[in-house]
């Protein structure tokens, strides 16, 4: 019986030092190639990619890094410090809790 891989050859340039790296995981026998190392290493890339664009869109434009940056300028901080200070301040049975959640689409 023949087995039909759903993979295409290609051919890259890589600097030795990752080339080495992916090598090391094969011969550690954490992969069983030096290509499933790059088609694991390159689909995470691309999930981290989509997410980042995803998330960004949600917030006018700004990434990840630059609502990082916000939260924690001072601006940011207050922010986080009101409603922290307004949830814990309820005293209300009819409140609902302030849930923050990662946005994956």
């Amino acid at each position: 019986m023949v087995v039909k891989r759903n993979k295409e050859k290609v051919s890259i340039a890589m600097s030795p030092y990752l080339v080495k790296r992916a090598k090391a995981l094969v011969e550690s026998e954490e992969f069983g190639s030096v290509s499933d190392v790059l088609s694991t290493a390159f689909s995470q890339f691309l999930v981290k990619y989509e997410n980042s664009a995803s998330v960004a869109g949600c917030f006018g434009g700004a990434g990840l890094e630059q609502l990082a940056d916000y939260f924690h300028s001072q601006e940011g901080k207050t922010l986080i410090r009101s409603i922290i200070q307004e949830s814990l301040s309820s005293t209300s049975s009819s409140d609902v809790p302030i849930v923050i959640e990662e946005i994956i689409e």
